[in-house]
């Protein structure tokens, strides 16, 4: 009963969270002579903004100081027509949306927003809780290195919500680097053992 709870809580929380993607915080809006404003209103202090050109090139970056609402101004003058990626990166969350800049033409693409879930970590010093939801139900493949590079442990599944717990009671105590990768998307984090 408590494991059927669990799962049920897990899978609201992915409904809601898939349901707010359209309405993220982000307001995307073409202004006058090729300009993009974005008014973020729901910023957490550290997030990161974006822009990519079309080879996934940083065009600009900002870190966000403030947990207010900011606006930023994009001038898409000087840049060549193609496809842009906005990207907005949060503790547990990334947001993209895509702009295409066609002549003197700047058009958001509404269809092609996302939202992509970082994983979570939670445990002590043996036993780490890894968690990810993958709505899409797509291969996901979990590489444990030691601090050397040599791979410890491999865990490949395409479940609803990953939940896996990693035992590191059976190796020395040390730094080893946790791999994530999605069908879109790679995740790195270092864990302190022992």
């Amino acid at each position: 009963m408590k494991k059927t709870f669990k799962i049920l809580t897990l899978a609201l929380f992915l409904l809601v969270s898939l349901n707010s993607r359209a309405n993220d915080g982000i307001d995307l809006k073409v202004g006058d002579q090729q300009y993009l404003l974005v008014s973020l209103s729901k910023v957490e202090k550290g997030a990161l903004l974006s822009l990519l050109g079309e080879n996934k090139e940083i065009i600009y970056k900002d870190r966000i100081l403030e947990e207010d609402s900011i606006t930023r101004k994009f001038d898409f003058n000087g840049l060549p027509d193609g496809e842009y990626t906005l990207k907005l990166d949060r503790e547990f969350h990334i947001s993209t949306s895509v702009i295409t800049k066609i002549k003197d033409k700047l058009i958001i693409n509404y269809r092609s927003n996302l939202l992509i879930f970082k994983p979570l970590y939670r445990g002590d010093e043996d036993q780490v809780s890894v968690y990810l939801a993958n709505p899409e139900k797509n291969r996901v493949e979990i590489k444990i290195f030691d601090k050397f590079g040599v791979p410890v442990g491999i865990l490949t599944c395409n479940d609803l919500v990953i939940k896996k717990k990693l035992d590191f009671s059976e190796v020395p105590p040390g730094n080893y680097t946790v791999q994530i990768k999605t069908k879109t998307n790679n995740f790195t984090k270092t864990l302190v053992v022992g």
